[in-house]
């Protein structure tokens, strides 16, 4: 199983728009974020968590040609209005594809995205899917997902466990039955969004923590802010902890 990281960034993205921070100005590719999103990839079949507003341009860096499946953590714009590029996929593959989601987020589709059922947009074509309420565990694209449970502020929303490796954003506190299902992994993905304390994400203080309480293998931190330079940030992690970055590939074991 392989892990693409396709964008690593805050909802703005990096560089945001009309910040001359040394960040948003840095030469460094690896300082370069689009709004997180990863892809996953099984014996030739593709699952993306979140379809960004750079979807389309992620799929195409990353030489995704086949999509099976789209899991949503939650229906923050960040995580969710590429939606409408699916249709490329449907076009080529000539079936909906299947998208999965809590009900509160799966509803937010339902409003936003309103024309795709409705049938009343045909110009451009429509994007061809399938909603599904995530209530345990499922399988998609030959992988069998567990769902995490975590809080994004007062909100609860999705995390997801595959295998052996797992993929949480957005999160600002991890209830124990949560905590639980974190246990024995090789690769935890999880936000750390700053230095400095913030509502509704973890710092990085914080996911360094939980790192040290989950001990998987290795943990990749995602959706980090414009305040974090890749290399200085790096350089002050514990062992078996790193910032991930675009592009990054990440192979983990199916078990």
């Amino acid at each position: 199983m392989r892990i693409t990281f396709l964008g690593t960034g805050t909802s703005q993205g990096i560089p945001v728009i009309g910040c001359a921070c040394a960040v948003c100005r840095s030469a460094d590719p690896k300082d370069k974020r689009r709004r997180a999103s990863v892809a996953i990839e099984s014996k030739g079949r593709t699952v993306i968590i979140d379809t960004t507003p750079e979807f389309r341009l992620q799929v195409l860096d990353a030489g995704i040609t086949r999509l099976d499946a789209v899991l949503l953590t939650h229906a923050h714009a960040d995580h969710l209005h590429g939606l409408d590029d699916i249709r490329g996929f449907n076009h080529v593959q000539n079936h909906p594809i299947p998208c999965f989601g809590d009900r509160d987020t799966l509803q937010v589709v339902r409003e936003t995205f309103r024309y795709i059922f409705e049938g009343t947009n045909f110009g451009g074509g429509l994007p061809e899917i399938t909603l599904n309420e995530v209530k345990g565990p499922f399988t998609a694209g030959g992988i069998l997902f567990e769902p995490v449970e975590v809080f994004h502020g007062p909100v609860k929303i999705l995390g997801y466990r595959f295998g052996r490796a797992a993929y949480v954003t957005d999160a600002s506190a991890i209830p124990e039955q949560s905590v639980r299902k974190l246990q024995d992994l090789d690769i935890l993905v999880l936000n750390a969004l700053r230095y400095e304390p913030h509502p509704t994400h973890f710092s990085v203080g914080e996911s360094v923590e939980l790192a040290a309480r989950l001990r998987a293998q290795r943990t990749c931190f995602t959706h980090i802010c414009h305040r974090l330079s890749h290399a200085e940030a790096s350089a002050a992690l514990p062992a078996a902890v790193e910032f991930a970055y675009d592009g990054l590939v990440v192979d983990v074991g199916d078990r």
